[in-house]
C-alpha cells in the first residue's frame, strides 16, 4: 500500500497468557529523512484529534514495532536503521 508517506499496514497477534489479541491498522511511514516510523492505529475523536486506539505498556508496543520492522525489512520494503526504533516509533501522533 502506498498512499503519500503511509507505505504499509500491518496486523499483529500477540498471545498473553493463552488471551490472543489482535491488533490491526498499525502503519509504517516514511519520514523526512527516508526512516521507516511504526506506529500503533489511532482514530479522530469528535474534535478531530489523532488519538490513539489502543493503549499499551512500553514493554509491549517496543517490541511490536521492532516485529514489524524486522518484516518490512525481510521483505526489502524498508531500510535497516543504525539502531531499531523502539518507543518514539510507536507512539501517537500528537494532535
Amino acid at each position: 500500500m502506498r498512499t503519500g508517506k503511509l507505505f504499509a499496514l500491518a496486523s499483529v497477534e500477540i498471545n498473553i497468557d493463552d488471551v490472543l489479541i489482535e491488533i490491526h491498522g498499525i502503519r509504517a511511514t516514511r519520514t523526512a529523512t527516508g526512516a521507516t516510523r511504526v506506529e500503533l492505529p489511532t482514530f479522530r475523536d469528535a474534535k478531530g484529534q489523532s488519538r490513539a486506539a489502543i493503549t499499551l505498556p512500553e514493554e509491549i508496543y517496543g517490541p511490536i514495532g521492532d516485529a514489524v520492522l524486522e518484516v518490512l525489512l525481510a521483505r526489502g520494503i524498508a531500510k535497516r536503521p543504525i539502531a531499531l526504533p523502539r518507543l518514539e516509533q510507536l507512539s501517537a501522533p500528537s494532535a
